[in-house]
């Protein structure tokens, strides 16, 4: 039977006011809720006054403030506390006002479809009429969801074009900025010169010590700032202190103020990831991280006898896909870092040194080259008389002032030698004796990147860090 308009047909249940639970859901994007008549407030007041003259039982109030209707509907936190409910058979009839405040996606609305009639289930809108008995109904439905849902992708194109326009000339596109910053009027970032210094602090600290939870104790002990581990490593990776926006495909290298240099920053990335958990046992593997499998690239994995620590390729051990199937000793990697330490950095120096020439060398060939391509090209115009004086001299000049101008190509900085070299002419052996397993980790993870061994126990390279 035919209901009154805004009435949705429903055959499936018993409508009698006695026995009809319903569920209000209500769903409003942050700049929908400035809208006359989408706001909460206002849907929430017509689906109450919907329910009560129906005599409807109201046994949940769902709303999701600020979220479009392209977000997914598993990150609608009260569209999936309602359809739980749904699932434990709580309720009848669930209520909105428009069929876009619940789904602007066909394949969304059949999904949970299916899970609606699974427990005899339905909808209605008040401002807008359905019948799902029909196939005309069924289509109705189906083509209002499609032109929802391409409002909904025009909407979103518009949003990103506002949103690359905000990111290109450095104004932040919500109210919120990281530990350091605060949004001024201008909707820019800015720097908080007190908190700044935190966390300048911060990132030098966790250089030196090579520990999340030390730096984040360390903060709390100096400047009451109580950050949690997550929050700390979320930081660690925020681009934003170096000045830079890298986000969901979009960037600008000049968005804010620097608070730590770029240089500082990807030292810690590096060190993030060589930074692997100590086992849960409390037992700390000095070379875990480091030491790395010559035959697979793997990195080997730490394990203790009674006596002795010992490191091994999983890759063989658990799995089977490499050769390497003999285990390294600890104290024999140690040994022979303190014989072939010295020689190995100066070898690892010299083919840095001899790879960065070789590499800039090639950059500026290569520049120069196709300049004097071009002035050669530039003077057979000239000769064939395919141009005239004044463009042969006017671009002749061009490439020549090119040529002397050729910058020196960038070459990436090389890993710190002299704090290695420092560290040797230290009394190394004897300062390293009196470490603690944890701090000689730290040691030789604040020097040393790689240490590549093979099966027969021989150290094959050292790359420093």
């Amino acid at each position: 039977m035919k209901g009154n308009a805004g009435d949705t047909i429903v055959k499936k249940i018993d409508l009698s006011p006695e026995l009809v639970r319903v569920a209000l859901y209500i769903r409003v994007s942050g700049e929908e809720q400035k809208i006359k008549g989408l706001s909460l407030e206002a849907q929430q007041e017509r689906l109450e006054a919907y329910a009560r003259e129906r005599g409807w039982v109201i046994v949940g109030i769902y709303i999701d403030a600020a979220k479009t209707a392209r977000k997914n509907i598993h990150k609608r936190t009260d569209f999936q506390r309602m359809m739980d409910s749904v699932k434990r058979d709580e309720v009848d009839i669930l209520l909105f006002c428009r069929l876009d405040r619940w789904f602007r996606s066909v394949a969304d609305y059949y999904k949970i479809m299916e899970v609606l009639e699974a427990h005899n289930c339905d909808w209605k809108t008040t401002d807008e009429e359905y019948d799902t008995t029909t196939a005309n109904g069924r289509l109705y439905i189906n083509v209002k969801l499609s032109i929802a849902q391409n409002e909904a992708d025009i909407d979103g194109e518009r949003i990103d074009v506002v949103f690359d326009s905000k990111i290109a000339h450095g104004t932040v596109v919500s109210g919120s900025a990281p530990f350091g910053f605060r949004v001024n009027e201008g909707k820019r970032l800015e720097v908080v010169p007190e908190d700044a210094a935190i966390v300048q602090d911060a990132f030098n600290y966790f250089e030196t010590s090579i520990s999340q939870r030390a730096t984040v104790r360390y903060i709390r002990e100096t400047y009451g700032v109580n950050w949690c581990d997550a929050t700390f490593r979320r930081m660690l990776k925020e681009k934003l202190y170096t000045g830079v926006y890298d986000r969901g495909g979009r960037f600008n290298d000049h968005f804010c103020p620097a608070i730590i240099s770029k240089q500082q920053f990807d030292r810690v990335q590096a060190l993030l990831e060589r930074n692997a958990r100590s086992v849960p046992s409390g037992k700390v593997y000095i070379f875990t991280s480091i030491l790395t499998c010559a035959e697979c690239g793997h990195k080997l994995v730490g394990y203790k006898s009674s006596d002795y620590y010992y490191y091994r390729c999983n890759q063989h051990f658990q799995r089977g896909r490499c050769s390497h199937n003999h285990s390294a000793r600890e104290d024999v990697v140690e040994k022979w870092l303190f014989e072939h330490l010295a020689e190995e950095l100066e070898r690892c120096q010299l083919e840095w040194e001899v790879a960065a020439a070789k590499k800039k060398a090639s950059v500026a060939r290569t520049d120069k080259a196709a300049l004097k391509r071009k002035l050669t090209k530039l003077k057979e115009l000239y000769v064939n008389d395919l141009i005239d004086i004044e463009d042969y001299k006017r671009d002749y000049q061009i490439y020549t002032a090119a040529l002397k101008q050729i910058p020196e190509p960038s070459i990436e900085p090389p890993p710190d030698f002299a704090a290695v070299r420092r560290l040797l002419d230290n009394d190394f052996k004897t300062i390293y004796e009196n470490l603690t397993r944890e701090e000689k980790r730290t040691l030789w993870r604040s020097v040393i990147k790689e240490i590549r061994i093979d099966n027969d126990q021989n150290i094959t390279g050292v790359v420093f860090g």
